[in-house]
C-alpha cells in the first residue's frame, strides 16, 4: 500500500504484537473512510496477534496508534475499528 493508507498500515504493522495485517473480509487490510457531516475519518484494520501478546492489549494499542497519526491532517475527531482475524501460538 501506498501513501496515507500505506502510512497508517505501517504504524498499525509496527505496534508491538501484531504479527501482520490481514485481509479476511475485503481486499485489504486497512480501510479509511472520510465523512463530511460531520467532518470526520474512520479507520478500519484487520490484523492477527503475535505469540505472547494479549489480543485486548494489542487492539487498543494499534487504536491509540492509528488515531494518533490519522489526527493531523482532519478536521474531526478519529474513530478506529480493530478486527482480531486469528492469534497465533
Amino acid at each position: 500500500m501506498r501513501g496515507p493508507v500505506g502510512e497508517l498500515a505501517d504504524v498499525a504493522a509496527a505496534v508491538p504484537g501484531v504479527a501482520r495485517l490481514t485481509t479476511v473480509l475485503g481486499s485489504r487490510p486497512l480501510k479509511v473512510e472520510h465523512h463530511d457531516d460531520p467532518p470526520g475519518r474512520h479507520i478500519e484494520v484487520q490484523l492477527a496477534v503475535a505469540p505472547g501478546h494479549h489480543p485486548l492489549e494489542v487492539a487498543r494499542a494499534v487504536r491509540t496508534a492509528l488515531a494518533d497519526a490519522a489526527t493531523t491532517d482532519t478536521p474531526g475527531p478519529v474513530t478506529v475499528a480493530v478486527l482480531i482475524t486469528e492469534t497465533t501460538a
